[in-house]
């Protein structure tokens, strides 16, 4: 079992999407301009996204606040300081807090209009602390 799918595994409401495919998650980068970490791609076609513990995850989604693309376009324009490139995998919607993450797999936090801080080293060890 990947990392990632034990990151999920047993997180109270789980909710995923069908998985993205390999054309649509290009398509996303490129949309982006990004490369996205290969957890996060892994996780893509896996789940597409996924809602669960209290967290929505951005991902390949017909929702507009869950699609990876609209979501870091948007925060893009409201955080100046986001001058990497980083992409949205959380939109908190609670304080301007927003996850970000990092070709790298590394996970970030910013607060509005402040740049992003390392929080976790990857998309799983970030999964692992929603509480169940």
């Amino acid at each position: 079992m990947s990392k990632i799918t034990e990151a999920f595994e047993n997180k109270r409401n789980f909710y995923s999407e069908k998985g993205a495919s390999s054309e649509e998650i290009i398509d996303a980068e490129k949309k982006l301009e990004v490369k996205f970490a290969d957890d996060y791609k892994e996780y893509l076609k896996l789940y597409g996204s996924v809602s669960c513990a209290g967290h929505e995850l951005t991902g390949i989604s017909a929702d507009a606040n869950l699609d990876v693309v609209n979501a870091t376009l948007k925060q893009y324009k409201k955080n100046p300081n986001v001058n990497e490139p980083f992409y949205v995998i959380e939109d908190t919607h609670m304080d301007g807090i927003v996850i970000w993450q990092t070709e790298s797999g590394e996970v970030f936090q910013s607060e509005y209009k402040e740049a992003p801080l390392k929080v976790y080293g990857s998309l799983a060890e970030y999964v692992s602390s929603f509480e169940n």
